[in-house]
């Protein structure tokens, strides 16, 4: 038996699901016009210091040149690049492994070699 209201549970769904999509597009938009700006900002004020008759350290301007990095791929927000997510992730969710996650996985391995070192 189908609900005379069905089809308008699904359009409310379609256009939520949109409006939120849209919504963090326009955040992350944002946030891109943000860091760029940091960005043109740090190394104007690297030329300008370069330019002028003040000697610059160069802890300084390795401070400032890697504040002007491009950010490091976060995943945990964006998600890794290159993975497929499937229908069956998105509703039963990501199966565990170990019962540690790749992330503690990875902190485990980087105090292993700095323990190393």
């Amino acid at each position: 038996m189908s609900s005379p209201y069905l089809p308008h549970a699904i359009y409310s769904v379609a256009i939520i699901s949109i409006s939120i999509h849209l919504v963090n597009q326009r955040k992350l938009v944002s946030d891109e016009r943000a860091r760029i700006a940091a960005q043109t900002s740090i190394l104007e004020s690297i030329s300008e210091q370069l330019r002028s008759d003040k000697p610059l350290s160069a802890t300084e301007l390795d401070r400032l040149k890697g504040l002007a990095r491009p950010m490091e791929h976060n995943p945990a927000v964006e998600g890794m690049p290159g993975e497929s997510i499937g229908w069956r992730e998105v509703f039963l969710g990501n199966k565990k492994e170990d019962g540690m996650s790749k992330w503690e996985k990875r902190d485990v391995e980087k105090m292993n070699q700095d323990m190393e070192k």
